[in-house]
């Protein structure tokens, strides 16, 4: 048996473990796996393989109760469950109050010309109230701490959501995309956290800042999108597209610096970013001139929600795994 390799292929298999964790267990790990080795093994089995990975990504998704990483994950968890519906409703304001408006063109006709997209015309279109005050709802609901009624609720706004994106004109789609994701990402996180009364505790005025930021970022890209998703307004001499897209990628890159430099929890980082997910890929679509969504395929919906839902069931599946492993064992039965 060739050690030095084998301990050196070992070796490279424990670093999928935290740092903290391989410094205090590594040699000891190390060496029971040495022991159990066959003679002429060259590489680490599979089953021993699999069973380290899954060890150690267990460990970094949800790390030991007592440590300060568990803190984080459920802190960052509970921060996110509070301020996600916050967002969502930053995002509808700013619909609301920047507007893009079609400019004049001789081939458009009277009633395109000077259309606007968004804007005070909203406030008019009987599904966006609705679903707009669905969100104030959960909203509310979430800000009052009610974790399981928000459970109900959410599945609810959503279907309502996605059945009234055909009844609410002049509405860009990825506005749908960022409320699906950000209401997945919600309720894994009600589930997994010790909820919102914990997050009202934790958010400060730097989480405030960086997600009006956000929510600014979501708007220019809605302009953007607005302006370039019809063929015909794509051929309208109009250079405040490029302008929309400029402070919409302006402002993206300002929310990550200053999340970084105010040092906001990297777990409620890692999680608003999955949100964000489906409607980063729908934009990155749109910057080629493709646009799916409008016919969207069953493999399309994959690629923009298969991420976040495997990411939404891994915090919730990880949560189970560690309620279980602390439930008390039951007594053995007398013989």
């Amino acid at each position: 048996m060739n050690e030095g390799s084998l301990e050196r292929r070992y070796r490279r298999l424990l670093a999928w473990y935290p740092q903290p964790y391989r410094s205090e267990q590594e040699e000891e790990i190390l060496a029971v796996l040495m022991a159990g080795a066959e003679r002429g093994q060259r590489r680490p089995r599979l089953a021993e393989a699999a069973d380290v990975i899954k060890s150690a990504v267990g460990m970094r998704l949800w790390p030991a109760r007592s440590g300060p990483e568990q803190r984080d994950l459920a802190d960052g968890l509970a921060v996110f469950s509070l301020v996600a519906p916050l967002f969502l409703l930053a995002v509808d304001v700013l619909q609301v109050a920047l507007p893009y408006r079609l400019p004049g063109a001789p081939f458009l006709p009277p009633v395109l010309a000077h259309r606007e997209i968004g804007g005070m015309s909203l406030l008019r279109v009987h599904f966006f109230d609705i679903a707009v005050g669905c969100q104030v709802i959960i909203a509310v609901i979430v800000l009052l701490g009610l974790r399981w009624l928000a459970l109900v609720a959410i599945p609810g706004s959503v279907v309502f959501w996605a059945a009234s994106s055909w009844w609410i004109p002049w509405m860009p789609y990825p506005l749908q995309l960022i409320t699906a994701g950000v209401y997945l990402l919600e309720m894994a996180a009600l589930l997994a956290s010790p909820g919102p009364r914990r997050g009202r505790g934790l958010v400060t005025w730097r989480h405030a800042v960086v997600l009006l930021l956000a929510a600014g970022a979501v708007q220019g890209f809605a302009l953007w999108y607005a302006a370039t998703a019809r063929r015909i307004w794509a051929q309208l001499p109009n250079p405040s597209v490029r302008v929309y897209l400029g402070v919409g990628v302006a402002l993206a890159v300002a929310a990550v610096v200053l999340a970084v430099v105010l040092r906001l929890n990297r777990y409620f980082l890692l999680v608003f970013a999955a949100a964000c997910y489906p409607y980063a890929v729908q934009l990155g679509f749109s910057a080629f001139r493709q646009d799916p969504l409008g016919r969207p395929t069953p493999a399309y919906l994959l690629v923009l929600f298969l991420p976040p839902v495997l990411f939404a069931l891994g915090i919730v599946f990880t949560a189970a795994a560690r309620l279980r492993a602390r439930a008390p064992a039951k007594p053995a039965s007398p013989a």
